[in-house]
């Protein structure tokens, strides 16, 4: 039995950008393919979805953002040139906004951040969908429209899960939220629990890194050293300088040169290595010591009866090794 699509009663449209499209990916399957699919076929259909519902032109000094925040990054290249259509060419698609919860004579941007944003800056009105959404309907809308326009980073997505968790929202609405299964939303909590917020702010939303990358950077912050070394790093001038789009390779190489120069410094301990012959050449012995292990290898004709006689013969061998050394003890 198909599963019943949630968004279906709401009539509401997933606006696209003046870029096409791409599919969110990340590893999704299933179901969570399905509800991806759909969401994209709604990106597609905007005017039709919108039809019977009355757009208003409101002024953006009366909206307030999403009670969830989705972006690490707002002045990228992505908003200028969006910026510069809507001058150009005025707003071509609207936004989706609801009623302030606490007050009426205001709205709440559901979806649609950036083009509200570019609407104030350029000092013109908005155009808008009103509908009247709770938080948790919001908040699925609001990424679902996300991820049907594949308009967030990785680490904003995970940056948005975490965002949903602590407001109260359960696992599965942040799941039908971003479109993901549990091992995705598992990845993404792992990587925005370990990086320090200070870094991801510093960091920026970082568009060309994907999953594998930020999960690499994940296993080096476990080590604590690296985590403080980084944490320094990342709040210096130099490093705020550089681009953003660049910050996070720069980062990633400082790192890697700091774990080879730590390695160097500080290289680990061999254990010491004896070896032994018989005088007759038919049994030899090699031993590697380390602090609390000795690995013992016997080899050669007699490796195999020796073994066997020697495993006999422990108990006792033991017994006269504790008896030495009560006897070193007492000289």
């Amino acid at each position: 039995m198909s599963r019943k699509n949630p968004f279906a009663a709401l009539d509401i449209a997933s606006v696209s950008s003046d870029k096409p499209a791409s599919k969110p990916g990340y590893g999704m399957t299933g179901a969570a393919k399905n509800v991806v699919r759909s969401i994209e076929e709604m990106a597609e259909n905007t005017k039709r979805l919108m039809e019977g519902e009355t757009i208003i032109d409101l002024d953006p000094e009366s909206l307030e953002v999403s009670f969830v925040p989705d972006r690490l990054s707002r002045d990228d290249d992505e908003y200028h040139e969006l910026k510069q259509a809507i001058g150009d060419q005025g707003q071509s698609t609207p936004i989706l906004v609801r009623p302030h919860p606490d007050d009426r004579d205001r709205y709440m941007v559901v979806f649609g951040h950036r083009r509200a944003r570019a609407a104030q800056e350029l000092r013109i009105k908005v155009k808008a969908v009103v509908k009247d959404l709770d938080d948790i309907t919001s908040a699925i809308v609001q990424g679902q429209e996300n991820s049907a326009r594949s308009n967030l980073s990785f680490i904003e997505r995970a940056y948005f899960a975490q965002n949903l968790l602590s407001r109260g929202l359960t696992k599965d609405v942040v799941k039908s939220s971003l479109g993901i299964d549990d091992a995705m939303l598992s990845k993404m909590l792992s990587v925005i629990e370990t990086v320090p917020s200070s870094m991801l702010k510093a960091l920026g939303a970082s568009k060309r890194i994907g999953r594998d990358r930020w999960l690499e950077l994940r296993q080096m912050l476990l080590n604590p050293a690296h985590l403080s070394v980084a944490t320094e790093y990342v709040s210096g001038q130099g490093f705020l300088d550089t681009p953003e789009d660049g910050r996070f390779e720069n980062l990633h190489v400082f790192l890697k040169r700091y774990r080879t120069k730590s390695t160097a410094k500080n290289p680990k301990k061999e254990g010491s290595a004896v070896s032994w012959a018989s005088h007759d050449k038919s049994l030899k012995l090699a031993m590697l010591s380390k602090t609390k292990r000795v690995a013992i290898e016997l080899s050669s004709t007699e490796a195999r009866p020796f073994g066997d006689w020697l495993s006999t013969r422990l108990d006792r061998l033991y017994d006269e090794y504790r008896q030495s050394k009560t006897e070193n003890k007492e000289d």
